[in-house]
């Protein structure tokens, strides 16, 4: 009868936790591509991949004006500077939190 109940509170934890995970990457993925925070990325990647390549290969701004009723259509440069700002800030953050961590 205890293990029933064991059993059964692991089967409702579980399932807890995976909705409140699913949530957690529900509301980061809204967040990272909301307007403002998307903007902030591609500003980054703008940055990194300028930087990496020398000044080789510039992307333009991802402040350009959209008429109004007209829908963005974002191009692979600009997808590519999302995600490699993106990544590069998570890299960043890895960075710190390692380096700082050996002085703990």
């Amino acid at each position: 009868m205890v293990d029933e109940i064991g059993e059964v509170v692991v089967d409702v934890a579980g399932v807890v936790i995976r909705h409140a995970g699913g949530l957690v990457i529900d509301l980061t993925v809204d967040h990272v591509f909301s307007r403002h925070t998307a903007r902030f990325f591609h500003g980054v990647g703008r940055r990194v991949i300028a930087v990496a390549t020398l000044g080789g290969k510039r992307i333009p701004t991802s402040l350009r004006t959209v008429p109004r009723g007209a829908r963005a259509r974002p191009r692979r440069s600009d997808w590519l500077a999302l995600w490699v700002g993106i990544f590069s800030w998570i890299a960043l953050f890895l960075a710190i939190g390692f380096g700082v961590a050996h002085f703990l």
